[in-house]
């Protein structure tokens, strides 16, 4: 009572659980610490003044700087590129006010001076009590990733420019059907520019209506993985004029194999198409000719089997076309006596040794001789390659019945 000293009185707190509590923090702190360090992706961390906090082992290998020599130096000045250092400042300061940035991409230079290309995650990072205490920054190595995408986006560029300038009419669709390519040589065939065209109907706007429905057909098999070759159809011109196109229709793919649309390679076949239906009409001429000459022609190929035998010819024999052709013309046709004769001059034109003014006896279906005066003529094909003899002759069994006679009366 008289305040003398008797004693010491303990009163204790269990702080078991607030131990464990205090113990299972620590775990995950290192955890998270280990976490950090052992990383596949660089870590580094910088306080509310820019300063480096954290410096990963990933981040040590991909810059060269060790955690040692970067702990406490300023990230921004020392670390980043002069033409980078305000976004990167930028990026920073706003993550250390609470403001994060996802997938911010920045240039890097090694302690050895190589540039490396990172994908930045930046995250603010808080103390116990919430309060902003710095930056947490999760970066990607994307070196590779943007250089292989610069090297497609080169060949892009490239195959862009080769389909551009090439010698052939190109264009592409989408899956609607709608122009998504028009090159210059289809814009020259055409008459319509690529402004013109991008994003209208193919077929709807610029095939002849009469020929839309085959265009079509052959674009969706396309869509559909059905590519087709060498389609025929005429294009009309802006100005009006027909173009006969051969087309290729190619089916277009994403990088994932998904149908996009479809490619087109045309070949202009217009003066090709004219050049051949000239030549059909001039090869139709010379068969009509041939057939109504007024002399015998007939044609044999290598083997001296009939392949021609006009009007005349069926008309001087007694034989019709039907009853010669592909038969041996020789063994056939002409007399035994005459037949050596007749088989080496056809031979020798086979050869390219033509022969004119040959004479031999035809006798004819009913038994009569008829005296022919030949001309063999080497046949060969576009190639030059000899296929074949014509014969043209004319009939002279008159004109030797007459020399006979004038023969006989002057010996007479």
């Amino acid at each position: 009572a008289d305040g003398e000293i008797i004693g010491v009185i303990g009163v204790g707190q269990d702080i078991s659980d607030l131990r464990q509590v205090t113990a299972e923090h620590q775990r995950i702190a290192d955890d998270l610490q280990r976490l950090i360090e052992t990383a596949n992706a660089p870590i580094f961390g910088v306080d509310s003044l820019g300063r480096v906090t954290e410096w990963n082992r990933m981040a040590a290998i991909l810059s060269g700087y060790s955690k040692e020599e970067t702990m406490g130096k300023l990230l921004v000045d020392e670390f980043i590129t002069a033409e980078y250092r305000v976004q990167v400042a930028g990026v920073l300061a706003r993550a250390c006010q609470g403001e994060e940035t996802a997938n911010f991409e920045f240039p890097l230079v090694t302690k050895t001076g190589k540039r490396i290309e990172v994908l930045l995650n930046a995250t603010t990072r808080r103390d116990a009590n919430g309060n902003m205490v710095g930056m947490v920054g999760v970066g990607q190595d994307i070196t590779n990733l943007r250089s292989a995408l610069s090297e497609s986006a080169r060949v892009a560029d490239d195959l862009t420019r080769v389909i551009d300038t090439a010698n052939a009419p190109i264009f592409g669709i989408d899956v609607h059907g709608h122009v998504t390519e028009w090159n210059q040589m289809a814009t020259a065939l055409s008459g319509y520019t690529k402004v013109e065209t991008l994003g209208r109907p193919l077929v709807d706007e610029f095939i002849g209506e009469m020929y839309r429905m085959e265009v079509g057909r052959v674009l969706t098999m396309a869509l559909e993985g059905n590519e087709t070759a060498n389609f025929e159809f005429p294009l009309f011109t802006k100005d009006g004029r027909r173009r006969e196109i051969l087309l290729n229709a190619t089916t277009r793919r994403g990088a994932d194999g998904e149908i996009t649309g479809v490619i087109g390679v045309g070949q202009d076949i217009t003066e090709l198409r004219a050049m051949t239906a000239e030549q059909h009409r001039i090869a139709d001429d010379l068969s009509r000719l041939i057939e109504t000459a007024n002399a015998p022609i007939f044609g044999v190929n290598v083997d001296g089997h009939v392949t021609e035998w006009n009007r005349k010819a069926a008309e001087l024999s007694g034989y019709s076309k039907q009853e010669t052709m592909n038969r041996p013309l020789v063994a056939d046709f002409i007399t035994i006596d005459y037949k050596e004769k007749v088989r080496n001059v056809l031979m020798m034109a086979t050869k390219g040794s033509e022969a004119a003014n040959f004479e031999f006896p035809l006798v004819t279906k009913n038994g009569k001789r008829v005296d022919i005066l030949l001309n063999a003529t080497t046949r060969r094909d576009e190639k030059g390659n000899v296929i074949g003899v014509v014969g043209v002759g004319q009939d002279i069994t008159n004109l030797r019945e007459a020399m006979y006679e004038t023969s006989r009366t002057a010996d007479d």
